[in-house]
């Protein structure tokens, strides 16, 4: 009996050991009672010298369009573009703070969000088109999501407005072994600021790392369970090689 005993606290040992506790993998558990309510501040992304900005002037009128655009695609929406070419048609910030357009020439950018980036070439085009309509989009936003994971990589991003959710979304969520802490690097002109994310506690939406910026690196760590092996481990086999054992000895006393 006692080697039953034996065999029965092995098991228990192992199963308490390959097990995760279900307040460390829930997400947005309300741990300090915040209530269903958490503030939180929307970003105002402001353009910056480097980066590239996608502007696009459309007319009916198929010459005017050529006139006002970069490149010599007949007129599409902007989601049928692919990577490469809106970063080759695309307008890079110079060092001043300006983009070169066709026509209008010189426009400063820096400093400022994509609506009032948009209301401003606007109204320079509104100077020789009548109804024309401008768009403009940030297409250098790009983040990397690293570590436990379901697909690891680099992502480009067309809304300015991207959360540590998303992120995660978008690489298929964490692993079963990936820790629900997330850790951030965001590069600054004074260096890179590093940042931890508790993704079980809803007080991470008032984070002001919450909202990521381009550039910024996201890696999720693996669990305690994943670093000691447990991930690789065949539990089934050997919970099934205890269990029977046990039955075995139980069958002879």
């Amino acid at each position: 009996m006692s080697r039953t005993i034996f065999f029965g606290t092995i098991l228990v040992l192992l199963l308490s050991m390959s097990c995760t506790p279900h307040r460390q993998i829930v997400y947005f558990q309300d741990k300090e009672k915040v209530g269903d309510t958490v503030e939180y501040s929307l970003p105002d992304y402001r353009v910056k010298p480097g980066d590239i900005l996608y502007v696009r002037v459309m007319t009916l009128e198929e010459e005017s369009y050529r006139m006002f655009n970069s490149d010599d695609f007949t007129r599409s929406t902007y989601g049928g573009r692919d990577n490469i070419s809106v970063y080759i048609h695309g307008y890079t910030v110079n060092e001043l703070g300006y983009i070169k357009m066709p026509v209008v020439g010189d426009v400063k950018v820096d400093g400022m969000n994509i609506s009032f980036i948009t209301e401003h070439i606007q109204e320079k085009v509104g100077k020789y088109l009548v109804d024309a309509t401008v768009v403009v989009k940030l297409v250098n936003f790009n983040i990397t999501v690293l570590g436990e994971v379901r697909r690891p990589g680099n992502y480009y991003i067309y809304d300015n407005q991207l959360t540590i959710v998303d992120a995660l979304g978008l690489a298929g969520d964490m692993t079963d072994f990936g820790r629900r802490r997330v850790n951030i690097v965001r590069h600054t002109p004074e260096g890179a600021k590093f940042a931890s994310l508790d993704m079980t506690d809803r007080r991470s939406f008032s984070s002001e790392f919450f909202y990521l910026q381009s550039n910024d690196i996201v890696y999720v760590e693996p669990s305690i369970a994943k670093r000691l092996g447990f991930a690789d481990f065949p539990f089934a086999v050997l919970f099934s090689a205890i269990t029977t054992t046990i039955l075995l000895l139980n069958y002879i006393n």
